[in-house]
């Protein structure tokens, strides 16, 4: 735009003026917005994509593990037990940062232990063990008296051999637990080998899982040889007493 000015000076002098002003160019709005749009949209787009190829990940590890449950109730059982344990009892959380820093860690040792009972056992004691382990009850009592049992044993904060006859009571209690539950018809029958068996392998998983180095090693030493007394000395006695159920022969 240019503004012509005239000025009248004495002596009828005239002076023209021209006073120029500049305008700046008026910006490109609609080219900046569709930037930005264009912007957003591929952000929201990126965005999205990463989403839908993350969400299946999860959904397949997700499934997997319910699946692996599913058809081996035994091993989520035990991990349940180990989970509860240490949760309730303050001196079995000497490996639960590892366990938290690598949420695999205890399935995987449990899966180590379990393929050394599949060895022990026939596939018809494994598939009556799986049917007793799938069933609430179960659970729930296997649970309750292992958490007592190392709530006493781990009262003085560590386990060594002055906790052998803990070890000895906690597996007299569970064995009669398991007869008075076969004579009763209210669980699983199960022979005297695989419930033997199944209490050393929910044990030993106890152990590794919550214990770490010599204390560790001392423990499932003390273990074996809590299982020879017992094999040695308790089975007899409560097979004697007719605790049992009319199938099981103890040898």
């Amino acid at each position: 735009m240019i503004r012509h000015a005239v000025n009248k000076l004495p002596n009828g002098l005239k002076a023209n003026a021209v006073v120029g002003i500049s305008i700046p160019a008026p910006r490109n709005s609609m080219a900046t917005t569709a930037t930005t749009a264009t912007t957003a949209t591929t952000a929201t787009t990126a965005t999205t994509a990463t989403t839908a190829t993350t969400a299946p990940e999860t959904t397949v590890v997700t499934d997997s593990a319910i699946a692996i449950n599913h058809q081996q109730p035994l091993i989520g059982m035990v991990q349940d037990v180990i989970f509860a344990m240490i949760l309730n009892v303050p001196a079995l959380r000497t490996k639960l940062q590892v366990i938290l820093d690598n949420p695999s860690l205890i399935g995987a040792e449990i899966s180590k232990v379990y393929a050394e009972l599949q060895a022990k056992l026939t596939p018809q004691e494994l598939e009556q063990l799986n049917s007793y382990a799938g069933q609430d009850s179960s659970r729930r009592t296997i649970g309750s008296v292992m958490q007592t049992a190392f709530a006493n044993i781990m009262a003085d904060g560590k386990i060594d051999m002055s906790d052998a006859p803990h070890f000895l009571t906690l597996i007299h209690d569970c064995i009669t637990l398991f007869s008075a539950d076969a004579a009763s018809g209210n669980s699983v029958t199960l022979n005297s080998n695989t419930v033997i068996t199944f209490l050393h392998f929910v044990l030993k998983c106890i152990l590794i899982l919550t214990l770490d180095g010599p204390e560790e090693e001392a423990a499932l030493v003390m273990l074996d040889g809590s299982f020879k007394l017992v094999k040695l000395t308790v089975l007899p006695l409560i097979a004697s007493g007719g605790k049992w159920c009319a199938c099981a022969c103890f040898s």
